[in-house]
């Protein structure tokens, strides 16, 4: 699968973090019912928890530094997009920065939250990526846009030389 640069707002990790680990969970209701198991009901969501850590190296690493603390300042939402294609509107936070000057390197874990306000279920970014067995095809079908529009739209030669996490545009 094709990676992306990770980015969040205007900025965009010159290098990804080397860990980085999504949380989903959601409220649960257990009621014991008379003479039987329990009943269990998803209740709700809760907001999606965006952690990770890496290392900028070299020259620069001191500037990348700073711009992750002018975003970490910043106090709304922006887009986050991850590496594997999923993106999450969410805010920045925590940070938590180690500067090695001897090394020319600076540490940094960071924590992001999803912002429940703004669902991705609910935002066009005018582009998918494939999944695993697809073909433009089975895109046209997900998406709904036509066949003519995609091939249209991308420089794929048939719609069978997709291949999983390439870049669709839809439109």
């Amino acid at each position: 699968m094709k990676t992306t640069k990770m980015k969040f707002k205007d900025f965009e990790f010159d290098v990804n973090p080397e860990k980085i680990k999504t949380e989903h969970s959601s409220n649960i209701s257990q009621n014991p019912l008379f003479g039987s198991d329990s009943a269990v009901y998803n209740i709700s969501r809760n907001a999606s928890v965006i952690s990770g850590e890496g290392s900028f190296w070299g020259e620069g690493a001191a500037e990348f530094s700073r711009e992750l603390k002018r975003i970490r300042e910043e106090p709304d939402a922006g887009w986050l997009f991850l590496p594997d294609g999923s993106c999450f509107n969410a805010f920045f936070s925590f940070l938590s920065i180690t500067e090695e000057a001897k090394k020319d390197c600076v540490s940094y874990s960071f924590t992001f939250t999803e912002n429940c306000n703004h669902r991705k279920s609910g935002y066009d970014f005018g582009f998918t990526y494939a999944e695993s067995g697809e073909n433009m095809f089975d895109v046209a079908y997900r998406s709904g846009v036509s066949i003519e529009k995609l091939m249209e739209l991308n420089n794929f030669k048939t719609p069978f030389d997709i291949k999983e996490g390439d870049r669709v545009v839809l439109k």
